[in-house]
């Protein structure tokens, strides 16, 4: 016993003069990692930077070199880390809501994590309005294509997307946005049919009817 004795205190002794500085310890400890501001709010297509600090836990002594990697980053935000900050940016078509942003901070001798919280606001826009579609007349076997105009202040909202459309006859949207294919069954009833046309532009949803007449064949 005595003999194992002296060989580790040699060894006791080199560990206990290891390092120098907040982070001295030959082991990892642990940062407390304090973010400014440590909740953002963000309306789509904006950004901002957050600060990131941190100290030795359980003491006054400040991290320097901070390395942030962002964890699970939700697909509507852009999170860019630089020593000691982060810039955050939210996409141009991001839906509203709180996102929780993981993050790893690491330093030479110790590591620490946080969580930042971003709210995306609704975007703001003048609502925007369906032109009238005259009433179609088809006859059974026959097909018409068709083209809405969502109107937003007098100019084309380039931003409104067809998001459904329900009615009694064979309706194809196709590869415009705006535009769909309404067809009538060669065994179609003659009649008035009122199909619903769904859009969007991210935040508004306007249901707007259109009346079919199918004729007979002349």
């Amino acid at each position: 016993m005595r003999r194992l004795s002296t060989v580790l205190l040699p060894a006791a002794l080199l560990l206990s003069s290891c390092g120098t500085g907040a982070l001295s310890n030959p082991f990892i400890q642990t940062i407390e990692v304090t973010l400014n501001p440590s909740a953002v709010t963000l309306p789509p297509g904006s950004s901002t930077r957050v600060q990131v600090t941190g100290k030795v836990s359980g003491t006054a002594d400040t991290v320097t070199g901070l390395n942030i990697t962002p964890r699970e980053v939700p697909a509507e935000l852009t999170v860019t880390p630089s020593t000691g900050a982060l810039t955050v940016a939210v996409q141009s078509g991001a839906a509203p809501g709180t996102y929780s942003v993981p993050l790893a901070v690491t330093a030479a001798g110790g590591s620490g994590t946080a969580v930042l919280a971003v709210t995306v606001t609704p975007t703001t826009r003048t609502p925007y309005t369906i032109k009238p579609i005259t009433a179609l007349t088809l006859q059974p076997g026959q097909q018409r294509r068709v083209s809405i105009t969502p109107d937003r202040a007098g100019e084309l909202a380039t931003d409104v997307r067809i998001t459904g459309l329900t009615g009694a006859l064979g309706v194809t949207q196709d590869a415009d946005p705006l535009g769909f294919t309404i067809s009538a069954a060669a065994t179609q009833t003659v009649g008035a049919y009122v199909l619903q046309i769904t859009t969007s532009d991210g935040t508004q949803t306007v249901t707007t009817p259109l009346t079919v007449n199918v004729e007979e064949n002349k």
